[in-house]
C-alpha cells in the first residue's frame, strides 16, 4: 500500500456511499459506469453532482481494469469481491486492490457498516471524520429508541414492508425481515416468519394481514399496481388506506441515511403521539446535511417519491 493516498477508484455496491460519507469523493479519479446513469439517483450523487464529471472505469460490480489503469489511481477500494477476483485485478493492475466488504450488511445492525467505514478511513487517512459520522448514527439511533420507547406493546399496530429490491425491481410480495427503520422503532414487522429477504405468495400476506403498508420509493408504482388489483380488497391496510412511502434504502448497495430517515417517518405514522415532534422531512435533511454537508430531501423524493399516504 503506498504511504500516501491521493487517488482512488471506488467499485461495487455500496462503497462509493462510504467515501462519500468520509468526505473523500475529491480523492476519486473514476467512477463505474452507472454513476453517470441509473445511478444518478442515489443521495450521495445528488449530493456530489460533481461526480458526473470523472471519468467511467467500467460497469458496475468492478469496473474494467483497462479503464481503471487508465486513471492510475494509487488503490482500489471494492465491496463483493472474492479474493480471487481481487488478487486478479491487482495483477492486472499492479494496483493495491482492497476489499473493504464481500457480502451484504444487515442494515439494521449498524455495527457492521461502522467497521466498513473505519477501514475504509484508515486507508483514507479520514479516521476523524468516521468517528464523527458513526457518533452521528448512534445518536440517531438512541433517540429513535427513547421516543419509541414510550409506546406500549398494544399501542404498536402491525406493518409490513413492500417492495424490497433486490437486483432490480419488485413487487408487493418482496419484502424484509429484520427491516431497519421498523427495528429502528421497534414496529411490529408481520413478516417475522421470515429472515432476510424474501418473496412471500399471496396468501401468506392475505393471512397476516397487516394493518399498516410502507411501500418502497423505487419500485412504488409496481406495489401500488399489484394491491389494486383486486385480491388484496379486503386487507385491513387496503381497508382503512393505510399505505405510505419510504425512501429506498437499498439502491446499489445499502442506504445508510435514507433509513434512519425512513425509521422517523414510520415512527410518526405509527405512534404519531409520541413522535408529535417530530417533522420527518426536517429529520431527513438533517441526516443528508450530516452525511453529506448539503439538504437534499426533496431532490431525493423527487426522484422516488415523498414521505406520504398513498392511494390505491
Amino acid at each position: 500500500m503506498p504511504s500516501t493516498i491521493e487517488g482512488v477508484v471506488a467499485v461495487g455496491p455500496g462503497m462509493l456511499n462510504l467515501v462519500a460519507y468520509l468526505e473523500a469523493t475529491d480523492m476519486l479519479v473514476g467512477v463505474e459506469e452507472p454513476e453517470h446513469t441509473w445511478a444518478r439517483d442515489i443521495s450521495y450523487n445528488i449530493a456530489n453532482p460533481a461526480l458526473q464529471d470523472l471519468p467511467v472505469i467500467g460497469p458496475h460490480r468492478g469496473g474494467d481494469p483497462e479503464l481503471i489503469a487508465a486513471v492510475d489511481p494509487d488503490v482500489v477500494l471494492a465491496t463483493y469481491f472474492t479474493a480471487g477476483t481481487a488478487t486478479d485485478l491487482q495483477n492486472k493492475l499492479e494496483t493495491p486492490v482492497v476489499v473493504v466488504k464481500a457480502e451484504s450488511r444487515e442494515l439494521h445492525r449498524l455495527e457492521s457498516a461502522y467497521r466498513d467505514l473505519r477501514f475504509t478511513a484508515d486507508i483514507l487517512g479520514k479516521s476523524d471524520r468516521a468517528e464523527t459520522v458513526v457518533d452521528f448514527f448512534e445518536s440517531e439511533r438512541e433517540r429513535l429508541a427513547s421516543l419509541s420507547s414510550t409506546v406500549t406493546a398494544a399501542e404498536r399496530p402491525t406493518a409490513y414492508y413492500a417492495g424490497r429490491s433486490s437486483d432490480g425491481g419488485a413487487g408487493a410480495t418482496s419484502t424484509q425481515h429484520p427491516f431497519a427503520p421498523f427495528a429502528f422503532v421497534e414496529a411490529e414487522n408481520v413478516a417475522t416468519s421470515i429472515e432476510g429477504h424474501a418473496s412471500i405468495n399471496e396468501e401468506k400476506l392475505l393471512t397476516w394481514d397487516p394493518e399498516y403498508v410502507f411501500v418502497s420509493g423505487s419500485n412504488l408504482q409496481r406495489v401500488t399496481d399489484a394491491f389494486s388489483a383486486g385480491q388484496y380488497a379486503n386487507l385491513t391496510a387496503v381497508e382503512e388506506e393505510h399505505f405510505h412511502a419510504l425512501l429506498p434504502t437499498r439502491f446499489y448497495g445499502n442506504l445508510y441515511g435514507n433509513t434512519i430517515g425512513d425509521a422517523y417517518y414510520v415512527g410518526s405514522v405509527l405512534y404519531p403521539e409520541a413522535f408529535a415532534e417530530i417533522d420527518p422531512v426536517e429529520r431527513a435533511n438533517d441526516i443528508y446535511r450530516a452525511l453529506f454537508g448539503t439538504a437534499i430531501y426533496d431532490q431525493v423524493a423527487d426522484r422516488f417519491s415523498e414521505f406520504e399516504q398513498i392511494s390505491i
